[in-house]
């Protein structure tokens, strides 16, 4: 199911059903959630090799339900595939996502679902989106502020795991362990290891296919052929201005606005509310 989209699928909002109708077990639910570009990728499939551990690959299924931000009547899409997903009674059920339907928070709020908020400095986050997507500050800021909110309010539900991609990228062990802790697992420092090798794995293939679809120089070409260097974190070691690959498409005017009106999530997150850039910015 990965890749599947409900909104591409035609499903309408009329179809969100009660989640509790025809189920005959509530199934085990995990959302991996978070900033665009701050590692919730990273997160689904560290919960997914988890999981297979100790489910049958095929009792549990996996989607990525996007990145739009929707609302309103729009918010239902995502509180639709959630539902019926449920009704289809795997024992597990594992979603990347960064925008929410009432349903689908009520379903974290409650604590009947786990969820893995990944996080990143916002103007970190902002200028790998305008890069990666060749967009413009504005829509790429927006986004950003909208998943503030969902931050916000997984920071104070007590039911959610809020991991910095710094962690994800410098101490995977940590992080994997965090992650296998909080989805109850008890496992070896050698079952932790395995996972981490596999989704490291695929996370080097994943950079270095994105980087292959858009070099811009000679040193975006130089870091795709190291290869299995990226093993050990350079140069994608996050927030890191040697890193080329971030932060090209930002401006200090941008970066400065940016540090204002996001000032008091960079203190609850612990970064630096200097509004002057620290790379050689425009």
């Amino acid at each position: 199911m990965v890749g599947w989209h409900p909104i591409l699928q035609g499903l309408e909002p009329e179809t969100v059903y009660s989640s509790s109708k025809n189920i005959s077990k509530f199934p085990n639910m995990v959302f991996c959630s978070g900033m665009t570009r701050s590692a919730s990728r990273w997160s689904q499939e560290t919960c997914e090799e988890l999981e297979k551990l100790r489910t049958a690959e095929d009792r549990i299924d996996c989607g990525y339900l996007g990145e739009n931000r929707i609302s309103g009547k729009k918010a239902l899409f995502v509180d639709a595939f959630v539902a019926n997903s449920i009704k289809k009674n795997f024992d597990t059920l594992i979603f990347q996502l960064h925008s929410f339907g009432t349903r689908a928070e009520q379903i974290i709020l409650s604590g009947l679902a786990k969820n893995i908020y990944t996080y990143r400095d916002p103007r970190d986050s902002i200028a790998s989106i305008m890069r990666k997507k060749r967009c413009e500050y504005e829509p790429a800021f927006d986004f950003i502020y909208h998943s503030l909110m969902m931050f916000e309010l997984f920071s104070v539900d007590n039911h959610s795991l809020l991991l910095p991609y710094s962690e994800t990228i410098n101490d995977p062990i940590s992080a994997t362990t965090k992650i296998a802790n909080y989805l109850d697992f008890d496992l070896t420092e050698d079952q932790i290891n395995e996972v981490h090798l596999k989704t490291q794995r695929l996370a080097i293939d994943r950079r270095n296919d994105q980087r292959r679809k858009s070099p811009t120089s000679s040193k975006d070409m130089k870091i795709i052929y190291q290869g299995l260097q990226t093993l050990y974190g350079k140069p994608t070691d996050a927030p890191n201005i040697k890193n080329p690959w971030r932060y090209s498409s930002l401006n200090k005017t941008q970066y400065a606005d940016a540090t204002k009106k996001l000032r008091i999530w960079l203190l609850k997150m612990n970064y630096l509310i200097s509004p002057i850039a620290p790379w050689n910015c425009q």
